[in-house]
């Protein structure tokens, strides 16, 4: 029955396709459990300090390292604060202090092997913070190359720290430092390497998925990615693959989590960010070839509830701000005051939506297969009627064309019509 369906749509352009509905249990709080991070960064609703909070944190910790150099994980938190601040050659710096304590240390004691872990897991950000921050300049690669080694390194001595973060760095730098070629091709590249084909799980394990869904989320969150095209591109991918934490069929997938991460890629086009392939169009022909989740064809999903979800994580952000700058102008610091959050009112997380297809979508899907049965109904009978009536009308036109000359016959001859 269905290929008679399939053959009839075909042959009448009919779309069957509008019968068929991914939606069913794919909503944002549905796909949410077990991962509330991801949707804190897909949103930007994730802690990020005001530059005076890096400041006051490394003017202490640099006087405490003069005192106590010793202290190793006090290195880390000066290269990092410098990292925010932009001053990437001094976080470099800072962890080539640390090198020179480690190397005075056994390196079999688990603590000092975690410190070489940290190490070049923070020395290879800082390089490639650099790099980005001067340009991207693709005649220096071999800083982003110099970055790689490190996170290799890191990951030698450490291959599962921060859920998966430097196994996915690694990938981004790898990416970058050899880029696939864009080419004619109608569909931006994602740094996992994984094609359309790989949607229903025969090419993509999900707990691959998964992994990359949270080392990904990482990098946004602990490195600097929240403005990179790239790295919400690669999360689109994953999310779309991954389905761990929720009852669903094999070919299930975080769907509207990674329509919002193509949202986000749209948003962070529109304010003039571009991808890291060198080939790679701006704007709108960017825009134009980011692989908008092709479970969704109509225009409008979610566009609203993102933007209330980006508004108010927005405001939750400024308003944090707000009250961690007024305390630092104070002199105060959470690094060191244990009540420095008093005072503070957390603003509460928004509700994620229940239904993830608005009304006028409904109503249109609705239209839509009210339409197809119209037609699956209707274009047959008409075909039919026109098959059976068309010969019929020729024949009644055909007698009366021949009555009409018997009858001009027999006034030409005087005899009455008949």
């Amino acid at each position: 029955m269905r290929r008679t369906l399939t053959a009839i749509a075909v042959l009448f352009g009919l779309p069957l396709s509008v019968a068929a509905c991914l939606w069913d249990r794919d909503t944002p709080a549905d796909e949410a459990r077990g991962m509330p991070e991801v949707v804190a960064v897909l949103t930007g609703r994730f802690e990020r300090n005001p530059p005076l909070f890096y400041e006051m944190r490394l003017a202490r910790v640099s006087a405490h390292l003069r005192d106590l150099p010793q202290d190793l994980a006090g290195y880390d938190d000066a290269g990092v604060a410098c990292d925010r601040l932009g001053r990437g050659e001094e976080a470099v710096e800072w962890m080539e202090k640390k090198r020179a304590q480690l190397e005075t240390l056994d390196a079999s004691l688990p603590a000092v092997k975690e410190h070489w872990y940290r190490l070049h897991a923070n020395l290879g950000t800082f390089l490639v913070h650099g790099w980005a921050r001067q340009g991207a300049d693709r005649s220096k690669i071999s800083e982003v190359k110099a970055a790689r080694d490190e996170i290799v390194r890191a990951l030698e001595i450490n291959p599962n720290a921060h859920f998966g973060r430097e196994k996915s760095q690694l990938l981004a730098l790898t990416w970058i430092v050899d880029p696939p070629k864009l080419g004619d091709s109608q569909v931006l590249p994602n740094l996992l390497g994984w094609q359309a084909h790989d949607f229903n799980g025969t090419n993509t394990a999900p707990q691959m998925a998964d992994d990359a869904v949270r080392g990904l989320a990482g990098l946004i969150v602990l490195g600097n990615a929240w403005e990179s095209v790239d790295i919400f591109n690669a999360l689109n991918q994953a999310l779309q693959r991954d389905s761990q934490g929720f009852a669903r069929n094999e070919e299930g997938g975080r769907n509207t989590l990674a329509y919002l991460a193509w949202l986000r890629c749209c948003e962070l086009v529109d304010a003039g960010r571009g991808s890291m392939l060198p080939d790679a169009p701006k704007g709108q022909a960017l825009k134009a070839i980011l692989p908008r989740p092709d479970f969704l064809k109509s225009v409008g999903i979610l566009e609203d509830s993102y933007l209330q979800l980006r508004t108010e994580a927005d405001a939750w952000q400024a308003a944090r701000a707000e009250f961690m700058t007024s305390r630092l102008n104070a002199g105060h610091h959470p690094d060191t005051e244990p009540g420095f959050w008093e005072g503070y009112v957390e603003r509460p997380a928004p509700l994620l939506p229940t239904q993830s297809v608005p009304d006028a979508y409904n109503a249109l899907s609705e239209w839509r297969r009210w339409w197809s049965t119209v037609a699956l109904i209707g274009v047959p009978l008409v075909s039919i009627a026109l098959i059976f009536g068309l010969p019929a009308v020729r024949r009644a036109k055909t007698r009366r064309l021949k009555a009409a000359g018997m009858n001009r016959i027999g006034a030409e001859s005087g005899d009455e019509p008949r």
